[in-house]
């Protein structure tokens, strides 16, 4: 065993934490729903000290969580090393929705409980248990920063997580023993003196290139395409979106859960895959809402950045889609998402989690931490656009049903709306992330978001003949 442990951070992890102001946060957040079950109480609370208990014991499996940030004398650059004074209470708290404890109120304390930056003193994830909820239900709200969820063993919600209805009965915990951390002294000379070499990274370079090949050449291509596509892009002049500007210090975030049916059905008649159908759903939502505010679609130019996992399905990188919002009829708009993507795919080594239902096990959180890490620069007039997929079968905290998961994308750049996407269990949950000086009255959005879907299942129902006909079917 070594006598001190710590671990340097990637550049792009230190870069996350570099990148954080006090209006641009980079921590993602989940927000799932349960049924109480057998962790409701009387009145109508959650067994709080029940939930602790079955965190407290899972903890053991998670040594990341119990890391915090040290920096590199003179160096500066950040290091985990183990939290010697680590306290579970200041990280999983528990809370009550002001009734009626509704969706927009879930949706409202959740925007002002992930508006706060994470404490860099201590590891930088926390946890809310909300009880509260209507129909006996309690939310748990968990926020952590991208520099932490990007490592391996750190994903609490699949540890707490389970297939099985029945109660957690598991007995004891694993003792955690902080591994000792370097002395400020010790940090300089391993990182600093030692480690300092002017082709260090040149190097490095060099042996991940002979050790994989593969994936150093997945990554020359990959850049060159998304090189390729932006460059096509900025050859013509974006308009004026009304989603961009100067970002604000506040958001507001809205939840609308959609029916995986819809999708099902619109891929039946016009073909495509589940990523297509999601794109030509939120497109039409976003042409209602902008129709909404007494803007002409026309005159809207829109582009998706949307991460697609890659073959081997541990990296993502984000594809460029316009948002053809001018197109009234359906069967044009859909058609037009597809003509783009299928052109993407023919290029790209897509994984198969592109499909939204795939999964029998919790692996939402960290799919869409891959995809977060692939959101780079969003450009005006793009809107982030992440889906993630999730399991099929039901998943339960200590015998109590996950009914609902949402997941939160930071907002960037200059671009006051995010959108994500999560299956699980026949259904797509839309979590809308929005600056409210940007982007005015985000229930309006999740409306159109219904009444998109309904019209769909309308317009497939009664034309699916002819759409079939004129929208062809193609991949």
């Amino acid at each position: 065993m070594a006598r001190i442990y710590y671990e340097r951070l990637s550049d792009e992890s230190a870069g996350y934490l570099e990148a954080e102001t006090s209006r641009r946060r980079t921590h993602t957040a989940m927000i799932l729903v349960f049924e109480a079950g057998p962790l409701a109480t009387e009145g109508g609370g959650v067994d709080f000290p029940r939930i602790r208990e079955v965190v407290a014991r899972r903890l053991g499996e998670l040594p990341r969580l119990r890391c915090k940030l040290r920096r590199v004398p003179l160096d500066g650059h950040p290091v985990w090393v183990d939290d010697r004074e680590f306290n579970l209470d200041h990280h999983l708290r528990h809370s009550s929705l002001p009734r009626p404890g509704n969706a927009l109120q879930l949706a409202r304390t959740a925007a002002r409980i992930t508006a706060t930056p994470l404490d860099r003193s201590r590891p930088l994830w926390d946890c809310w248990v909300l009880e509260g909820l209507e129909g006996g239900r309690f939310a748990m709200i968990l926020k952590m920063h991208k520099a932490l969820a990007s490592l391996e063993g750190a994903d609490l919600l699949r540890a707490i997580l389970s297939e099985s209805g029945e109660r957690d009965d598991t007995k004891g915990r694993v003792r955690f023993t902080p591994r000792p951390a370097p002395s400020p002294v010790e940090l300089f000379l391993k990182e600093v003196v030692q480690g300092w070499s002017p082709s260090r990274r040149a190097v490095a370079r060099g042996v991940r290139l002979v050790t994989q090949p593969g994936r150093a050449g997945r990554e020359l291509r990959n850049r060159g395409r998304e090189v390729l596509q932006v460059l096509g892009y900025k050859l013509r002049h974006a308009s004026e979106s009304p989603f961009d500007g100067h970002l604000g210090p506040h958001r507001a975030f809205s939840l609308q859960p959609i029916d995986l049916d819809v999708i099902q059905q619109l891929r039946r008649t016009l073909g495509g895959t589940v990523h297509d159908g999601v794109l030509t759903l939120f497109t039409g939502a976003l042409r209602r809402y902008v129709q909404a505010r007494r803007v002409s679609p026309a005159n809207v130019d829109l582009r998706a950045v949307t991460p697609v996992l890659e073959g081997d399905g541990r990296e993502a990188r984000s594809w460029v889609v316009e948002l053809p919002v001018w197109e009234e009829r359906l069967v044009d708009r859909h058609e037009l998402v597809c003509e783009q993507t299928r052109k993407i795919r023919a290029h790209s080594d897509v994984a198969s989690a592109d499909v939204l239902s795939a999964g029998s096990e919790w692996n939402a959180s960290r799919l869409f931490v891959i995809g977060a890490r692939a959101l780079k620069t969003i450009e005006t007039g793009q809107i982030a656009v992440l889906q993630s997929p999730g399991p099929r079968a039901p998943l339960y905290l200590d015998g109590a049903p996950l009914v609902e998961c949402y997941g939160i994308l930071p907002l960037r750049d200059s671009s006051g709306l995010g959108a994500s996407i999560i299956g699980y269990c026949g259904r797509l949950f839309f979590a809308l992330n929005a600056d409210p000086d940007l982007v005015g009255d985000l229930e309006r959005l999740r409306e159109s978001l219904e009444e998109e879907a309904r019209a769909i299942l309308e317009e497939v129902a009664a034309q699916g003949p002819m759409l079939r006909a004129v929208g062809g079917g193609g991949d």
